[in-house]
């Protein structure tokens, strides 16, 4: 991707989002289904030390993340930079605010700063200066070493995705990735620490296809509660907080 930022203006994107990418039953559908159940959990563990949480989704998108939060926080905010994402976030955002502004060339939030802060589906497929002006914009957003910084990476290597990124190199193409290390260096050197992170999807995608969504995410669900297997899982979460030292 030669430019992420641009990638999804298009509204043929916006909706390819809602009508394949996140179609009932598909993969990434599945995928979300349990990332559901990390952001709950993320957050009702937050709202314990603060009741009245704010939140910040990056990348907002078509407001999948907010409809599904707005309800639980007392403050909801959601950015993106493509108006055609956010035309849809409309129709199922109920009281979130939503802004459009590139948050990494301008800052439209001066002055305001959140409990939560979620960015998923970003991280991977954005080139690395625009990952580190990413968090060089959202880290001074975060309250204080309370506050929580939560994304994901949808495509660890050492997932069955190293094996979609071989067959694409043999055929001259690209497949992003991205490992634990490289995330740990990317929050570190923003100020950051993981404090905790999780995984999900051992098997593979055409496992869903072959033998049923339903089915193989129950599989998937049981295999994500052994430790170890976060390794080698396709989605990763990551829970971050400040460090006491910023750089």
């Amino acid at each position: 991707m030669k430019d992420y930022k641009r990638s999804h203006m298009e509204e043929r994107i916006a909706r390819q989002y809602e009508e394949v990418v996140y179609r009932a039953g598909s993969y990434d559908d599945m995928l979300w289904q349990w990332e559901q159940g990390i952001l709950w959990r993320e957050l009702d563990w937050l709202k314990k030390e603060i009741p009245n949480v704010s939140m910040l989704d990056f990348a907002a998108g078509t407001g999948r993340i907010l409809a599904f939060l707005e309800d639980k926080v007392g403050l909801a905010v959601g950015i993106d930079n493509a108006e055609a994402m956010l035309a849809r976030a409309r129709a199922c955002v109920k009281k979130a605010e939503l802004i459009c502004a590139d948050i990494t060339e301008s800052d439209v939030l001066i002055g305001k700063q959140f409990d939560y802060i979620t960015a998923f589906r970003f991280f991977l497929n954005a080139e690395p200066d625009l990952r580190d002006a990413a968090f060089q914009a959202l880290v001074p957003k975060l309250r204080d070493e309370r506050s929580v910084f939560i994304f994901n990476i949808h495509g660890n290597l050492w997932s069955h995705r190293l094996f979609s990124k071989l067959w694409y190199r043999m055929r001259g193409r690209r497949l992003n990735t991205m490992t634990v290390r490289q995330v740990r260096q990317l929050v570190r050197r923003h100020g950051l620490e993981v404090v905790r992170w999780c995984g999900f999807g051992v098997k593979p995608k055409i496992f869903y296809r072959i033998f049923g969504a339903r089915f193989m995410f129950a599989i998937d669900s049981l295999l994500a509660q052994i430790p170890w297997m976060k390794y080698i899982s396709y989605n990763l979460i990551f829970v971050c907080r400040r460090t006491h030292k910023t750089p």
